[in-house]
C-alpha cells in the first residue's frame, strides 16, 4: 500500500487526556509503524508546546485558555498554522468540527486535499451546553438548534464522516448528516498489562473482600457521575463501595456534593497517574460510565481487556457493545433500583461474561485497517 502523508487537527491534545487524545495518540502510532507519516495540528500553549519541541510533527496553533477547561486552548482562526502547506498532506483529518476543525477545512481548500472528520464527541447534547454555557431552557433550546444546523454545514464539507458507533451514525443522519461511516476508536491492546487483583488492591490500599464499583474518566457535569453518588446508599446496602478515579472541573463540586449526601462508600482518588491506570481496572469488580452523551467509551473497552463486567445506560453508544459480546449489564439511568439490581447481577455473573470478541473487534489494527480503506477510497 502507498505510503501516506496524513494532517490530524484536533482541538484537544496532550497534556490534556481525554477519549479525543487517547484516540488520536492509538491511531497516530498505528499508522506510523505501517509507515505512514502523521502531523498533529492542535491549539494549546506552553505546555503543549513543551510536547512539541519533542515532536517533530506536533504544530501548535496559538489560541486562548477556555475558562471552564481551563486545560483546553481555544485555536484563534487568525492564526493558521502555514507549516501544512510544507508537509502537503494526502489527507486532512479533523478530530473536531470547531476551531481547528474549521483551520483543517481551509487548509483542504487551499491545498484541494482530500477532508474527512470523525465525530467523537455529543457536543449539542442539553449535558455538554447547560455544562460549558447556560442553565436557561431557552437559551439551551436556541443554542442547541444552532449547534446542529452548524454540524449539518460543517460535516456537509468533508468527503467523509466518521462515526465510532452504528448508534452515532443514526443520530448523523436523522439530522441531515450525510456520508457517514462507522469506524470504531481502537485500543492498542498490546500495550497494556494486567495486575494480580490481590496485588493492585494492596496498593490501592482496597481490602481483599470489598466490592468495588470503578468510574474512570473526566469528572465533568455532562459525565452523569451524580447519578453514582444518588445510588451510593442502596449500593452500599448490598456492600458496593464506589472509586471515581480521575480528575475535572467538576470533582470538587460532586465531592462536596457526596458529603452533603452523607455517603461513606464513596472515594475520590483525583488525577490518576499513566502507570498506575491498570491498578484501578485490575482491583475493581465492575465499571460503570452513567454517561448518557458518549459517541463510543473507550474505558468500556479497557474494562474488556481487564475482564471487568460494565454497566451501562439503556438507549446510549454504550449499549451497542453488549451487541458484540455479552460483557456486561443494560441500565435505566432513570431508575436507581434498576442500576443497584444490574450490579448486583454483573457481580453475580462475573464468570460468565465474554471479552474476547470485544478485544478482537476494537483492537487498533483492525480500526486502522478500516480507515485507510477510507483514506484510499476518497
Amino acid at each position: 500500500m502507498e505510503t501516506l502523508k496524513i494532517a490530524f487537527y484536533t482541538d484537544s491534545y496532550l497534556p490534556a487526556v481525554d477519549g479525543v487524545v487517547t484516540s488520536i495518540l492509538n491511531t497516530r502510532a498505528e499508522l506510523e509503524k505501517r509507515g505512514h507519516e502523521v502531523s498533529i495540528f492542535a491549539p494549546g500553549g506552553k505546555n503543549t508546546a513543551v510536547f512539541a519541541k519533542k515532536d517533530k510533527n506536533l504544530f501548535v496553533i496559538k489560541g486562548i485558555k477556555f475558562n471552564k477547561y481551563p486545560q483546553y486552548t481555544i485555536g484563534i482562526l487568525a492564526r493558521e498554522n502555514s507549516n501544512v502547506f510544507g508537509i502537503k498532506p494526502d489527507v486532512i483529518h479533523a478530530h473536531t468540527p470547531f476551531s481547528a476543525g474549521i483551520l483543517a477545512y481551509k487548509s483542504s481548500l487551499a491545498l484541494n486535499t482530500s477532508f474527512i472528520s470523525t465525530f467523537h464527541t455529543m457536543a449539542f447534547s442539553d449535558e455538554v451546553i447547560t455544562s460549558y454555557l447556560t442553565n436557561n431552557k431557552t437559551v439551551v433550546k436556541v443554542s442547541k438548534y444552532i449547534a446542529l444546523k452548524y454540524l449539518k454545514w460543517f460535516y456537509s464539507k468533508t468527503d467523509s464522516v466518521i462515526a465510532p458507533t452504528i448508534y452515532t451514525k443514526k443520530f448523523l443522519k436523522n439530522n441531515g448528516i450525510k456520508k457517514v461511516t462507522v469506524i470504531p476508536t481502537g485500543i492498542d491492546f498490546s500495550s497494556m498489562k494486567k495486575v494480580n487483583k490481590n496485588i493492585a488492591r494492596k496498593i490501592l490500599n482496597i481490602k481483599p473482600n470489598d466490592k468495588i464499583i470503578l468510574y474512570f474518566g473526566r469528572v465533568s457535569k455532562e459525565k452523569n457521575v451524580e447519578l453514582l453518588l444518588k445510588a451510593a446508599k442502596p449500593l452500599a446496602m448490598h456492600g458496593f463501595k464506589i472509586l471515581i478515579a480521575g480528575a475535572g472541573p467538576f470533582l470538587e463540586e460532586l465531592s462536596e456534593l457526596n458529603k452533603k449526601m452523607g455517603n461513606k462508600n464513596v472515594k475520590f482518588t483525583g488525577f490518576v497517574k499513566d502507570t498506575d491506570i491498570s491498578y484501578y481496572y485490575s482491583s475493581a469488580d465492575l465499571l460503570c460510565n452513567p454517561s448518557l452523551f458518549e459517541t463510543q467509551s473507550i474505558v468500556d473497552l479497557y474494562a474488556a481487556f481487564y475482564d471487568l463486567p460494565i454497566l451501562v445506560p439503556k438507549r446510549t453508544a454504550q449499549e451497542e457493545l453488549l451487541g458484540y459480546s455479552r460483557c456486561g449489564e443494560v441500565f435505566d439511568s432513570n431508575s436507581i433500583r434498576d442500576l443497584v439490581e444490574k450490579a448486583n447481577r454483573a457481580y453475580e455473573r462475573n464468570k460468565r461474561y465474554d471479552f474476547n470478541k470485544i478485544i478482537k473487534e476494537f483492537d487498533i489494527k483492525i480500526t486502522v485497517d478500516k480507515l485507510l480503506s477510507l483514506y484510499n477510497r476518497i
